[in-house]
């Protein structure tokens, strides 16, 4: 079965990682370090700090601004870690609808109201999302006649999990998060990043990663003599820190990404250009990343089916939280472009490690399909 994702490592990256498994050194210290800084450097942000998964990452932006109880607007056109951790927070939560082609929120689809404390958009599909919208709709909110409360200043949380690297990821939102799981175009098995450029956020994010601990074993080892004393000043923290045998796949996969994700962007061209004069088919809108191939297509899950028959894995990214029994309670408004697009969609084969054999059948079997 030719899978849709699947992730692969340079053979420069196993050793590199078997000398991090000799060296003793496992958790948060010196590699994490180093991949904390270049993958700072490399997205244009002030500081990053490394967590073990992208959910943790968002959980930590929350508690980093001190938020609890209010609303979270958040896409239901997402994996459940955008939603959850606002539960998490005591937030009550509310679905925006998408746009159609790109898969993001759709800044004209929210609904504001003075309890509204955080928005986290979605890079969707490794399309950014349309932060200046969200801006301009919070402004037309405030400045509603028919709104008398003090202004509101919600908290915007870009997820770039789909985004690494869409050129101007992570630079629209107060804070950014990513995430290196399995199938990511950075996959490192799990992990994740948050991004900031305020100096006492970053300061808050580095306890809140230790359960509160002012001082990681890393260090307090970085001397010549080991300090075993430490102090904790608050208990809002959780057990989030990344790890030195993830952070040395990670950056063995920075260095490599250009060229996966030119591979990813290849592909892409390939099956636009295939589908292209296929009726039954929408191809979706372009992708830097192409993090999923994501095609509107007539009778969806015949065409499934049938690629499962020949061999070929594929997918729907996603099923709406909406369509969830828990998370039903979110739709607090029609999202009918949500409810409807979904329906269409399916995610066909799209890694660095297919060949162009492997491309050129999965093109010849939907186009059979349709024939």
């Amino acid at each position: 079965m030719i899978p849709v994702l699947s992730p692969t490592i340079s053979e420069k990256g196993i050793e590199e990682m078997i000398k991090t498994l000799k060296s003793g050194w496992w958790g948060y210290g010196p590699k994490t370090a180093e991949f904390e800084r270049k993958f700072a450097e490399y997205v244009g942000s002030k500081y990053a700090v490394g967590t073990n998964s992208g959910t943790t990452a968002l959980d930590l932006c929350l508690k980093a601004y001190g938020i609890k109880g209010g609303e979270l607007i958040t896409t239901p056109f997402t994996f459940v870690s955008d939603a959850i951790v606002g539960e998490w927070n005591g937030m009550d939560l509310t679905f925006g609808d998408v746009e159609e082609d790109s898969l993001c929120l759709d800044p004209k689809s929210l609904f504001f109201t003075d309890q509204t404390k955080a928005i986290i958009t979605v890079d969707s599909h490794g399309r950014l999302a349309d932060i200046d919208g969200i801006r301009t709709e919070i402004k037309r909110f405030n400045e509603d006649y028919d709104y008398k409360g003090d202004p509101i200043n919600p908290l915007i949380i870009e997820d770039c999990a789909h985004a690494m690297y869409t050129p101007g990821a992570g630079k629209k939102g107060d804070i950014a998060i990513w995430s290196f799981q399995a199938v990511k175009s950075l996959p490192t098995g799990d992990g994740g990043m948050v991004t900031t450029n305020g100096d006492e956020i970053y300061k808050k994010l580095r306890t809140l990663t230790w359960l509160g601990v002012e001082k990681s074993t890393y260090e307090r080892a970085d001397l010549k003599k080991y300090s075993w004393d430490y102090d904790i000043t608050q208990g809002e923290g959780i057990k989030a820190y990344m790890n030195d045998l993830t952070a040395v796949i990670g950056l063995s996969q920075l260095e490599r990404l250009e060229e996966t994700n030119a591979k990813r962007r290849a592909i892409q061209s390939a099956y636009n250009e295939a589908f292209r004069e296929v009726q039954q088919i929408k191809i979706p809108m372009y992708s830097h990343t192409v993090q999923y191939y994501t095609m509107q297509a007539q009778n969806r899950d015949e065409l499934s089916d049938f690629l499962a028959d020949n061999g070929i894995a594929t997918s729907v990214h996603f099923k709406p939280l909406n369509m969830m029994t828990y998370w039903k309670k979110a739709e607090k408004r029609p999202l009918p472009v949500n409810d409807s697009v979904w329906l269409k969609l399916l995610t066909l084969p799209v890694h660095e490690g297919l060949t162009w054999e492997q491309v050129e059948l999965i093109i010849s079997k939907v186009k059979a399909f349709y024939a």
